[in-house]
C-alpha cells in the first residue's frame, strides 16, 4: 500500500513541476494569472535550482542583497541593447523569459529591492 501511495506522490509532484512554465505565463496578480504566493515559491525554486547551486553561474554564498541588486539590474535590462554591465548579464541567458519573470518578482520581495 504504501508503494502505492509513494508513486503516486512521485506523479503528482513530477506533473506540478512541469507545469511551472506554463503557469508562469500569466501576469503576477492576485486577481488573475498567477498568485503572488506562488509566483514568489517558483522564483525561489527557480532561484536555487538554475542560479544559485553547486555547479550553477552563482555560489549559494554570493547571493546577497548586493547580488540580487544585479541580478534585477540584469533582469530589467534584458531587452534593452545597452545593458548594465554587471557579470549577472550573461547568467540570465540560463532561464527562460517567463522564468526570468519569477525569478525577478522572489528577488525584488525576499531582499525587498
Amino acid at each position: 500500500m504504501t508503494g502505492r501511495i509513494g508513486r503516486w506522490m512521485a506523479i503528482a509532484i513530477a506533473g506540478a513541476l512541469l507545469q511551472i512554465p506554463a503557469a508562469a505565463s500569466g501576469s503576477i496578480t492576485a486577481g488573475g494569472g498567477i498568485s503572488p504566493r506562488n509566483a514568489y515559491i517558483q522564483g525561489k525554486a527557480l532561484t536555487f535550482r538554475k542560479l544559485v547551486c553547486p555547479g550553477c553561474p552563482i555560489a549559494r554564498n554570493e547571493l546577497d542583497r548586493d547580488r540580487a541588486v544585479s541580478l534585477r539590474d540584469s533582469l530589467e535590462a534584458r531587452d534593452e541593447a545597452v545593458k548594465p554591465g554587471t557579470p549577472d548579464d550573461g547568467h540570465i541567458h540560463v532561464l527562460e523569459r517567463d522564468e526570468q519573470e519569477l525569478v525577478h518578482f522572489y528577488l525584488t520581495r525576499r531582499f525587498k529591492l
